[in-house]
């Protein structure tokens, strides 16, 4: 969040150099981030669209090239010469106009534009002398508004990791979940345990665990995508939200995480002693089935505690099988939604599926292994049953995703199979 006191003196001073030069038509470019072309900020005169597509190459057109020389111009009027033509071979379209870098430690990270003076009258070295102890101050601004935003980046960023931290990811979950509620979709969450990381502290110390909770953190960053966000939430656990997304793209990026923690490399002493790190991850959705921020995260908490019981991997909060999370819509209890069902599970369901749960058990409960991706095994049964899921979760070392179907059919697809 930007520096509001910084904020204010950067208009403030903007507004003064409209009034002090009197020109019709003034602009502030701002070097964008991580390039080294500039884009408009502010604007007086200017057509909106200009203010939105407008972009300043440095060394191209009488702006870039102030900005690459460090050196303003001053053109008073036709007397003067014609005017430098622009980058895509126009003219400029003001008789008299100012041009000043914005300087910061010998770089220029800003371009003032002054075009027209409203009296008519060519712009003079003395409107120049003005323009450019005004630049000066806007240079100061721009360095308290960085320096702002480096302090509090700092103050929400875990030390070890470099993730953000829990201070941040509250106040992001918080407008995620409002922005969701305004829009109308889904956002996912994934709640990230290591697995053992007590045992990695207590026999190898606190510099390996630390080493861990990096190497954790890399792997998270670089299974996400740009805009999703990802924390250290205390501890050994992680948290990521992930806008716009329901429970199969959040499994689908916990694979990813899954995978690239499996090819991260181990500190020595983990590696020497045959150790890996393995993640217990939990997923939940808003506003189905988690009413507010609080809800989410105990929903997708209580299902990497889950995942964490089976033995680690991927577990999707179960919510036909549970009360559901605390929460409520409009003042009422949130509605839970119907279990996913599927009409036909001998058309998805194969012989080599069935052979990765114990016969006896399947036939106990009716079960029908109607998919796997990764360590996630989508199970069949004939209504919800959570000993069921249990069971079959210890016995295969798999998270389970249920889905639900008619007895009678799941009967004769077992049958079929040969079951």
């Amino acid at each position: 969040m930007t520096d509001p006191t910084a904020q204010d003196l950067l208009d403030s001073i903007f507004r003064l150099a409209t009034e002090l030069v009197r020109g019709k038509r003034v602009s502030l470019l701002l070097r964008e981030e991580n390039s080294t072309d500039f884009v408009i900020a502010r604007a007086i005169g200017l057509a909106e669209d200009v203010k939105r597509e407008a972009r300043v190459h440095e060394g191209e057109g009488v702006a870039g090239r102030v900005a690459a020389t460090r050196q303003a111009i001053l053109v008073g009027g036709r007397s003067d010469g014609p005017p430098p033509p622009e980058a895509d071979g126009r003219r400029y379209r003001s008789d008299s106009y100012m041009v000043v870098p914005i300087v910061i430690d010998g770089e220029a990270r800003g371009i003032l534009n002054v075009a027209e003076r409203a009296d008519g009258l060519p712009f003079e070295q003395a409107d120049l002398e003005t323009l450019q102890f005004l630049a000066s101050h806007i240079g100061a601004c721009l360095v308290q508004r960085e320096q702002g935003e480096a302090l509090e980046r700092l103050a929400e960023t875990d030390p070890v990791t470099w993730l953000f931290n829990r201070r941040h990811f509250d106040r992001r979950l918080e407008s995620e979940v409002n922005r969701a509620t305004r829009s109308d979709v889904l956002i996912a969450l994934l709640m990230i345990d290591v697995d053992r990381f007590k045992s990695y502290n207590d026999r190898f110390g606190h510099r390996v665990g630390d080493l861990v909770l990096r190497a954790v953190a890399g792997a998270i960053g670089e299974a996400l995508r740009p805009y999703d966000v990802s924390a250290r939430y205390g501890g050994d656990e992680f948290a990521v939200i992930l806008p716009e997304s329901d429970t199969e793209v959040g499994t689908r990026v916990a694979l990813r995480i899954l995978d690239r923690v499996a090819r991260v490399a181990l500190p020595e002493a983990l590696a020497a002693a045959g150790e890996s790190i393995g993640l217990s991850i939990g997923i939940a959705t808003f506003p189905r089935p988690a009413a507010d921020a609080v809800a989410l995260v105990e929903a997708a908490d209580a299902a990497m505690y889950g995942a964490k019981q089976a033995g680690g991997g991927i577990r999707v909060w179960e919510h036909s099988l549970a009360q559901g999370p605390h929460g409520r819509v409009n003042g009422r209890p949130a509605p839970l939604p119907h279990a996913p069902y599927l009409a036909e599970p001998a058309r998805l369901a194969r012989p080599e599926l069935q052979a990765l749960v114990p016969p006896a058990l399947a036939a106990e409960h009716n079960a029908v292994v109607v998919g796997r991706e990764g360590s996630i095994l989508t199970v069949a049964l004939p209504e919800p049953d959570a000993a069921a899921m249990d069971a079959i979760s210890r016995a295969t070392g798999l998270a389970i995703y249920p889905v639900y179907s008619n007895a009678a059919d799941l009967a004769a697809a077992r049958k079929r199979l040969g079951a």
